[in-house]
């Protein structure tokens, strides 16, 4: 009777280690493919965001002058202005080719010069639109798969399961020739997942700016200050 409920029991702990490793993997690789989407997410974040600060740049080329852009900028309320420094480093010919092909209507040089920029500011807020909803869902997904990592790791503490499988065992080894609680500690570091975290380089987020019908005025007022 005691044989059997000794083998009951030794069924019971390799049930139940079997079970712990098999969870442990099946939220393991949940976490990772999950991981590994949200990169793709972000890869595809950045290569759209890449055109946005072309059209910056562009804009920036349009409007001709760093004391008229920074007049424009006081205008739409940006005090960190997107993409500038790049737009700096940008080799003279290669600014110049940034306007190529754009041939805005207008009777004179200075309306087809406030077209143009008009043009570029309502592309800007054309791109920016799908790109906010994108960062709001990059955002969202990071913050749930941190929680998903925070409950995997308080679910699968290593020095936690040893300890209760030992008792289960009666204070037997679980790994053969033992671990040591330092050795224990650093299996269970290893084993955990770290949060997830993005970088504003990594994940630029979007201006706000405001509608052209709010600002166009005073838009005009600055060109016409700067033109020519």
């Amino acid at each position: 009777m005691e044989d059997d409920l000794e083998k009951a029991l030794q069924s019971l702990t390799v049930q139940i280690k079997r079970e712990i490793i098999e969870n442990y993997f099946a939220e393991r690789v949940y976490l990772e493919e999950e991981l590994e989407y949200l990169d793709e997410q972000v890869r595809d974040y950045q290569q759209e965001y890449a055109k946005l600060r072309r059209t910056f740049w562009a804009f920036y080329q349009a409007l001709g002058s760093e004391p008229a852009i920074a007049a424009v900028m006081r205008v739409l309320d940006l005090q960190d202005w997107p993409a500038y420094q790049e737009f700096l480093k940008l080799p003279e010919a290669e600014r110049r080719r940034l306007l190529a092909g754009r041939r805005p209507f207008g009777l004179t040089a200075f309306r087809r010069h406030r077209r143009l920029v008009f043009d570029l500011y309502e592309e800007l807020l054309k791109q920016m639109e799908p790109l906010r909803a994108h960062y709001s869902k990059i955002v969202n997904r990071l913050r749930l798969i941190n929680e998903d990592i925070q409950k995997f790791n308080s679910s699968f503490d290593f020095g936690l399961i040893a300890a209760q499988v030992e008792a289960m065992e009666g204070g037997g080894q679980v790994i053969s020739g033992g671990l040591q609680a330092a050795e224990r500690e650093e299996l269970s570091t290893r084993m955990r997942f770290k949060r997830k975290k993005l970088t504003e380089e990594e994940l630029p987020p979007v201006p706000d700016l405001p509608p052209l019908n709010q600002v166009k005025t005073r838009l005009s007022q600055v060109l016409s200050e700067f033109y020519g």
